[in-house]
């Protein structure tokens, strides 16, 4: 596996910074078999983010212990994270490890299954000696962790060997269980550490919903903020133009795969944006047919940002188009089109599932969506009625819209994501009274 990528069940990226780097006198850059060598022959001492290990895990339960690497995997996330490194005696030798039998799968299985929260920034990197016949190394970088406390699932031998559970950390070369007064500091910071988040996200769906406006004020727009429960590590680079553009396509691609029969629902809005150049922006990409006068379309007006860190957001016209569906004469200033918002709570998932594809990430992300206008007239919903489009009388007529949230889940399996797309849908389409639109 080559350092820096993600495999099939790590993480994003290793870490570019470690022990070994500070202690060799390194650029940050990914871990090579010289520094770990280079590390022993100076007989370097374990430390709270360096732990030397002779023999590779033992994935055998054994009542009455504890699982060691989910154990040191834990309290290294629990501290500052940092490096396990297979191959290396108490005595600081380079005895190496057989890497042939290194099962990846059953390594991360382990974590998934003993620890609790799933901590998912763990790369685990082979290193096999350049020169051939060995000794190798594995290494098993474990970065701090945004939502600790974790906690590890055992057995005590006490009290009838019942199942227990606490939270390691390392306190220098040890690793010992957390005391209460520490639990409840780590819950503490990472509590704070959720709320920041919710402040930004919100500071996101009020800066995109200004913007919006700016561009057409008379307007309805639905505004949605997709945000990573972990964040990506500062380090991972951000995304090529070419990718941002594949990562849009690939969207498109999803959204339009969701459409139900009979085929009253939109396609796609995001193929309103080919031909459109992703624009650099601040730790963002943008790409919008509506900001400037190069990128302009006569499609639906949309912005999209997808940020360094992960975060997604997303915008589009519901207003656009709504009024020319109805026959007559009809005075509505905010009208809604309940298909038009459908296939962009459609788009807005299928986007977050691509994003995520494209920064090879397995994280769990929050979603929030919200419909947003400056006028103070209520918002009137258009929706499909037998062949035609008209303003239901049974619909109500809302001043606002209360947000709708979800969490999307790690795997990106498609009927699932489908089903968040229609509960997303349902959130904002629900607050007018209306129970069915697909």
């Amino acid at each position: 596996m080559e350092t820096g990528r993600k495999s099939a069940y790590g993480s994003r990226m290793a870490r570019t910074w470690t022990r070994l780097h500070e202690h060799l006198g390194r650029s940050p850059g990914k871990i090579v078999y010289e520094m770990v060598e280079q590390a022993v022959g100076n007989l370097l001492e374990e430390s709270d983010d360096l732990d030397w290990k002779e023999e590779l895990p033992a994935f055998i339960p054994v009542r009455g212990k504890w699982n060691e690497f989910a154990k040191d995997v834990a309290a290294m996330a629990n501290t500052r994270g940092g490096l396990l490194i297979y191959g290396v005696s108490d005595s600081i030798e380079l005895v190496g490890v057989d890497l042939s039998t290194v099962n990846e799968k059953q390594m991360l299985d382990t974590l998934r299954n003993g620890i609790q929260p799933y901590i998912s920034e763990v790369d685990i990197i082979p290193l096999p000696n350049p020169a051939g016949g060995g000794p190798d190394v594995l290494v098993v970088d474990v970065a701090p962790s945004r939502t600790a406390p974790h906690f590890q699932y055992g057995w005590e031998q006490k009290d009838k060997d019942r199942v227990t559970f606490n939270a390691p950390y390392r306190v220098g070369r040890d690793t010992v269980w957390m005391p209460e007064h520490l639990v409840a500091r780590a819950y503490r910071d990472r509590f704070a550490r959720q709320a920041a988040a919710d402040s930004e996200l919100q500071q996101h769906l009020a800066y995109a919903s200004e913007v919006c406006l700016g561009a057409d004020p008379k307007a309805a727009w639905l505004v949605v903020a997709s945000r990573l429960q972990q964040p990506l590590p500062p380090t991972l680079p951000r995304l090529t133009p070419e990718e941002v553009r594949n990562t849009l396509q690939r969207a498109a691609g999803i959204s339009s795969g969701w459409r139900r029969l009979p085929t009253r629902s939109m396609p796609s809005f995001l193929d309103g944006l080919d031909g459109v150049t992703p624009r650099v922006g601040l730790r963002r990409w943008v790409v919008s047919n509506m900001l400037t006068t190069a990128d302009r379309r006569n499609r639906r007006p949309m912005l999209v940002e997808l940020h360094d860190d992960g975060t997604l957001v997303y915008a589009t016209n519901l207003s656009w188009d709504a009024l020319q569906r109805i026959r007559g004469e009809v005075h509505v200033q905010l009208p809604v089109h309940i298909p038009a918002t459908a296939a962009a709570a459609r788009d807005a998932v299928a986007l977050a599932a691509a994003f995520r594809q494209a920064l090879r990430d397995d994280s769990a992300a929050d979603v929030t969506a919200t419909v947003r206008s400056d006028r103070p007239d209520p918002y009137t919903a258009i929706a499909p009625d037998d062949f035609s489009e008209t303003i239901p009388e049974y619909a109500r007529r809302p001043p606002r819209f209360l947000p709708a949230s979800l969490t999307l889940p790690r795997a990106d399996n498609p009927g699932d994501l489908c089903s968040m797309a229609e509960e997303l849908a349902g959130g904002v389409i629900h607050q007018f009274g209306i129970e069915h639109w697909i």
